[in-house]
């Protein structure tokens, strides 16, 4: 019995998840936040809200004007309706890719740690920065486009930024050649959808 009260108040206490601060500190680029979601299966669905939030602000808020020139682009992307679905399922996508991608090469190829739940959570959690998508719908002139533009365009390098953090992070690299993995995989998986959606 007493060395069971003893185990007991031995095990370190997890950090209680609130999706504000959560929020909050990815925006921030706090480091840490990675290593207090591990091992919590409560930060999996968190992750998965968060990307989800981000897709449907990609669908709506990202007004890509389509190509009316070519009748490719009519015929297969003509309805928005199916743009913005496209949209959002590009950003799952690269979610899903990105941290596959992520997992399997700080394990092989560049000798790291972490579970590929761990690097779903983090990268999931890392597009907490692409709310600001919500904001491209903004048609306020700026200097070379409209400030929605501006927005999504730099939601897009916060979220880069944040899941290549959150790639080092996850793999335990400690000095600065640790946000390669995460810059060569974000690269994959973000030409393969960003640069290919309507």
């Amino acid at each position: 019995m007493k060395q069971s009260k003893r185990n007991k108040t031995h095990k370190q206490p997890q950090e209680k998840l609130n999706f504000t601060s959560l929020v909050l500190r990815t925006i921030f680029l706090d480091g840490s936040i990675y290593k207090s979601i591990n091992e919590q299966p409560k930060a999996l669905l968190l992750s998965l809200v968060l990307v989800c939030i981000t897709a449907i602000g990609f669908g709506y808020g990202y007004k890509q004007p389509l190509d009316a020139t070519v009748p490719e682009t009519l015929s297969f992307m003509g309805d928005e309706r199916f743009a913005i679905v496209v949209r959002m399922g590009a950003v799952i996508l690269s979610w899903n890719i990105w941290s596959i991608i992520a997992w399997l090469s700080t394990r092989w190829a560049f000798k790291g740690k972490g579970s590929i739940i761990d690097m779903f959570r983090s990268i999931g959690i890392a597009y907490a920065p692409g709310i600001l998508f919500f904001a491209g719908p903004i048609d306020v002139a700026a200097i070379s486009g409209t400030l929605g533009e501006g927005l999504v365009l730099f939601a897009k390098l916060w979220v880069f930024v944040a899941a290549s953090q959150a790639v080092k992070e996850v793999a335990g690299y400690k000095s600065l050649y640790g946000y390669i993995p995460g810059i060569l995989t974000g690269f994959i998986a973000w030409i393969l959808f960003f640069s290919l959606v309507p």
